[in-house]
């Protein structure tokens, strides 16, 4: 039997990919409909539910509205998650200008929950699910009603419970709400979101199941199988990085880090063939013809540095035209030299902050030296993840704040078929747009695998109700 699901705010799918993989016997999910008004993640939607399934629009205007409640008038579930730049514990409205965090704490889409109720009220589903980041706990609003502050996880349970909803959790009579960490559900990803399952019947809600694996899934786990994939070097505007007088002073130690970190990939993957092929030979051979002449360069480093580098970028598209070609998002953003040299350097599941703290075991003095950034307000910019670890949150922005998600051993950052894998969306999903667009699908979307999870609760709960 199919229970039919209304996933508003679809976003890239990860909810609806995850309601869909749910099974408890017979039972299991069917995606109506996904509402969504990103153009490139409605393009994505179309491809995995087809275009009859997708509504592309704002459920704000009462046309897109109409047009939802009369296609999903029987529907049993709706799921979404309304946007939350604001109130995330994570990203720009917690550290940036002043400005943008004032421009951020109005933004209208704060308020897009009230949207999503009044869909809930008058279409009424035997189930409803609402999910959203861990800060949203913590952040205040005014009601509509009297200037007094209210918690806003309060505000939303208890527009649920006025439509008629019981948001009572098993076993729980005190919260109404569950703070679920994806790691704990097979994500190989700490990533915390709240949940709110209500439903009509004034029964409690069902708690969604913890995977049985003890030991949580790590990068290795996740993308450590992948083709290895090296960075494209950008040599646009070198003169003018902050901290290259540095790499040009230090023209041995710099340079050599990074050639380096390749000749340790090929040591420490010497039996895949990618790294075994000729265009990754002729990238290793290219160093040690043409870098030792450079490093002896006393004049016009920058010049010889910058055709250097597009010698070398030259060398790498031909790998990547030979073996990487079939996936296209398994390309990572290009780099500058200053931060390719950073993280050739840094040691796996280490971050900036430890490699400027004195007292760290991990600190170092050229890594301290060459650091970019105002350090009175960042120190966590380079964050090098572990492969026997999970993942940090993958976040929505990781085209511009990518420093945080820095490959185990590869001298780059996580390409945006790295951040879908480690949200658990299956291997062959594809994300339409651009790179930052498919980022921002990835990293705003609820993991399949915790919302598979969530998804058979609620089958185990109708299977109880009938």
């Amino acid at each position: 039997m199919a229970y039919t699901v209304l996933d508003l705010f679809a976003g890239g799918g990860g909810f609806s990919t995850g309601f869909q993989l749910a099974r408890r016997g017979e039972l299991h999910f069917e995606v109506l409909r996904a509402v969504e008004m990103d153009a490139d993640a409605c393009n994505t939607l179309r491809k995995h539910l087809g275009e009859e399934r997708v509504i592309e629009g704002d459920i704000t205007k009462d046309e897109i509205k109409n047009r939802i409640i009369t296609e999903c008038r029987d529907v049993d579930v709706i799921i979404g998650g309304p946007p939350c730049q604001t109130y995330s514990l994570a990203g720009p409205s917690r550290s940036g200008k002043p400005e943008m965090r004032k421009a951020l704490k109005s933004d209208p889409r704060n308020t897009l929950f009230r949207h999503f109720f009044d869909l809930v009220g008058r279409i009424r589903p035997r189930i409803v699910v609402f999910e959203n980041v861990e800060g949203i706990i913590s952040k205040q609003l005014d009601t509509e009603l009297s200037h007094k502050q209210q918690i806003a996880i309060e505000v939303i349970c208890d527009e649920l419970e006025s439509l008629g909803y019981s948001t009572q959790i098993e076993g729980d009579f005190v919260r109404r709400y569950q703070v679920l960490n994806a790691v704990n559900f097979g994500v190989p990803q700490h990533r915390k979101r709240v949940i709110i399952i209500a439903n009509k019947q004034n029964r409690a809600n069902p708690v969604p199941v913890l995977s049985k694996n003890r030991s949580p899934k790590t990068l290795k786990h996740a993308i450590g199988n992948l083709p290895i994939v090296l960075p494209e070097i950008s040599v646009s505007k070198m003169n003018s990085l902050i901290k290259m007088k540095i790499i040009t002073q230090y023209f041995d130690r710099s340079l050599n880090a990074f050639a380096g970190s390749l000749r340790t990939l090929r040591e420490s993957y010497r039996d895949r063939p990618e790294v075994n092929s000729e265009e990754f030979y002729n990238i290793l051979q290219y160093f040690d013809t043409c870098l030792p002449g450079l490093i002896r360069r006393k004049y016009k480093k920058m010049l010889y540095l910058e055709e250097f580098l597009r010698g070398y970028n030259n060398l790498v598209e031909k790998y990547v035209n030979s073996h990487l070609l079939d996936n296209a998002a398994h390309t990572p953003r290009a780099h500058n030299i200053r931060d390719v040299v950073i993280f050739s350097l840094m040691q796996q599941g280490s971050s900036s902050a430890q490699f400027m703290n004195p007292s760290s075991a991990l600190f170092d003095h050229f890594l301290n030296e060459l650091y970019p950034y105002d350090r009175t307000k960042h120190v966590d910019t380079y964050v090098r993840h572990s492969w026997n670890k999970p993942s940090n949150t993958i976040l929505s922005h990781m085209e511009k704040d990518g420093l945080k998600f820095i490959h185990p051993d590869q001298p780059r950052t996580f390409t945006p078929y790295e951040a879908a894998l480690i949200q658990t969306f299956p291997s062959d999903y594809q994300f339409f747009g651009g790179r930052n667009a498919q980022y921002r699908q990835i990293g705003n979307a609820v993991p399949p695998l915790l919302a598979k999870s969530i998804g058979e609760a609620i089958l185990e709960h109708f299977g109880k109700m009938n």
